[in-house]
């Protein structure tokens, strides 16, 4: 029997341990009627972005999903990286390409601010090692590594974890993966503001299960679509929060002052947020009941 002095403690390891637990869960498992929350290149306010400690800071905050971006060394390995070249977030200069992975892991990575720090350019397979059953993975920029990227995930059982996206029609798509389509979870970007990519959504539809599509609204709701009626498919509905042109004005920074911006995404019948503030908008969930 626990006594009174004691049970606090108990409570509070205990409830750590459940919140810390809840993060495994797979890409088919997660609950159409809850709100998915994408950390922006990990937890970045927290860590330099798209670095093991911005993965980690995510997994401690209960995030449920971490977007993360793909480059290729000059030795084929998968490293993770924002930009075209290295010169913003390290203390390197030139592309990725142009780097073998022992000359990148010399390198330090810079903060937000741009400060240099200790921590190193992680590997696609070190972020999975980190990952694999606490937080599921969006991989952005990585289209063309998807073959690439397949065998690493499957061999560690995580294609139930990870989320590929691009661009690209479904006709580029299914030529260049048709062969693994089956086998992955994919999701379209769609910017509502170009009739092209209008087209690919009745395209998919038609010929793929996708897990979701990722839409950019704009600046206004001039060309916002009913997201209800994609819902109504089970189809998951993506937008970023993090800058006005990609949901109408109602960004992540208006949280501060406003910390019922979120209302927004939840009337649109949006149930996938990446955000710049996963703190926050955790908060909101939890307050809406829509935290899972």
């Amino acid at each position: 029997m626990l006594n009174n002095t004691l049970l606090p403690l108990f409570f509070l390891v205990f409830s750590s341990l459940f919140a810390a637990q809840h993060r495994n869960v797979s890409l088919s498992e997660f609950p159409d009627d809850k709100v998915m929350v994408v950390a922006h290149r990990g937890d970045w306010r927290e860590a330099p972005e798209n670095s093991a400690w911005a993965i980690k800071k995510a997994i401690e905050k209960g995030v449920d999903m971490a977007e993360i971006d793909l480059a290729m060394t000059k030795d084929s390995v998968l490293i993770l990286m924002h930009d075209n070249t290295i010169d913003r977030t390290t203390t390197g200069k030139g592309k990725p390409s142009n780097f073998t992975l022992e000359e990148i892991k010399k390198l330090h990575l810079r903060d937000g601010l741009g400060v240099e720090t200790q921590m190193k350019v992680p590997t696609l397979q070190e972020i999975l090692e980190i990952s694999e059953g606490k937080i599921l993975l969006n991989l952005d920029k990585g289209f063309d590594y998807i073959k690439q990227v397949y065998p690493l995930v499957k061999k560690r059982n995580m294609l139930d974890q990870v989320l590929f996206k691009g661009h690209e029609s479904y006709t580029e798509f299914n030529q260049k993966y048709g062969d693994i389509k089956k086998d992955i979870h994919y999701m379209p970007i769609i910017q509502l503001s170009k009739s092209e990519d209008l087209k690919k959504i009745s395209e998919y539809i038609k010929n793929y299960k996708v897990y979701g599509f990722e839409f950019t609204v704009g600046t206004t709701e001039k060309n916002l679509i009913d997201f209800k009626e994609l819902r109504a498919k089970k189809v998951k509905i993506w937008v970023n929060a993090l800058w006005p042109h990609h949901n109408a004005g109602n960004n992540d920074d208006l949280v501060l002052d406003n910390p019922d911006v979120y209302d927004w995404y939840i009337h649109k019948g949006i149930n996938i947020i990446q955000t710049d503030r996963p703190k926050e908008l955790i908060s909101y969930l939890k307050r809406k009941k829509l935290y899972f």
